[in-house]
C-alpha cells in the first residue's frame, strides 16, 4: 500500500484561530487541539499556535505530556479530566488544568495539590458533566477547597450548528441561570458556538474543529 501523506497549512491554522478571537473579542479562546489535532498533528499545530494561543485544550493526559514534552509551555485544558488518581502527580508537575465530571474525580482532587479546575456540567448533550441540578452544591464545595484555583463553568452544546435555535437556547437559559446562581466563569461556546451565539461566549471559548 502507497504511504499517504497530509500537508497542513499553519497559516491557515493561525489564520482560523485568529477568526475564532475576532468572533469573540471579549472572550480568551482556547484552541482546541485534542485528537492529534483532529489527526492534523498536535505539537506542530500547538507550536503554530502557541504565539497567540492563551491555552490549549486536549482530551487526555497522554497528550498534554506529548506536547509538554515537544517544549511547549502554554497552560494545557484536560476536557476529559484525570482518568485515575495517581495521574494528579502529573497533573501538578506540569501544571495542567481540569476538567471535572464525575464524582470520584471530584474526591481525588480534595486529596490533591492546588489545580485549575472547569467544573462540567450536563446542561442537555447528555456525554459527560454533573447534572445541572447538583451542580451548584458540587461548585460551593470545590469554591470551599483550598487547593482548587480558578474554578470555571463548563458545558457543551449538543445543537448550536443547527438553524432550529430552540434545544440551543434551553441550554443556554439552563447555564445562564446556574451562572448567575454562582457568579461563575464560564466556558461553554465550541465552534459552532463560536461563531453564531455571541450569548454563548463567555470568559473562555473552545473553537477546535473550526481551526481546521
Amino acid at each position: 500500500m502507497r504511504p499517504l501523506v497530509a500537508d497542513i497549512d499553519l497559516d491557515a491554522l493561525r489564520h482560523n484561530y485568529q477568526l475564532a478571537c475576532r468572533c469573540a473579542p471579549k472572550s480568551r479562546s482556547v484552541a482546541v487541539i485534542k485528537a492529534d489535532a483532529y489527526g492534523h498533528g498536535a505539537l506542530a499545530c500547538a507550536q503554530a499556535l502557541e504565539r497567540d494561543a492563551p491555552a490549549f485544550a486536549v482530551a487526555c493526559i497522554e497528550e498534554a505530556i506529548t506536547l509538554r514534552q515537544g517544549g511547549v509551555t502554554t497552560p494545557i485544558v484536560l476536557l476529559e479530566g484525570i482518568f485515575s488518581a495517581d495521574e494528579l502527580a502529573l497533573v501538578d508537575v506540569h501544571g495542567f488544568w481540569i476538567a471535572v465530571h464525575s464524582q470520584w474525580q471530584i474526591d481525588a482532587l480534595l486529596a490533591s495539590q492546588s489545580i485549575p479546575v472547569w467544573l462540567k456540567v450536563d446542561s442537555g448533550m447528555h456525554r459527560l458533566g454533573f447534572a445541572i441540578e447538583e451542580a451548584a452544591a458540587i461548585w460551593r464545595k470545590l469554591s470551599a477547597a483550598p487547593n482548587v484555583t480558578a474554578l470555571h463553568l463548563m458545558s457543551h452544546f449538543a445543537t448550536a450548528d443547527l438553524q432550529d435555535s430552540r434545544y440551543f437556547n434551553q441550554q443556554m437559559a439552563r447555564l445562564q441561570g446556574l451562572a448567575n446562581e454562582l457568579d461563575a466563569p464560564l466556558c461553554l461556546a465550541n465552534s459552532p458556538a463560536t461563531l453564531a451565539w455571541p450569548v454563548a461566549h463567555g470568559d473562555w471559548n473552545r473553537p477546535g474543529v473550526m481551526l481546521y
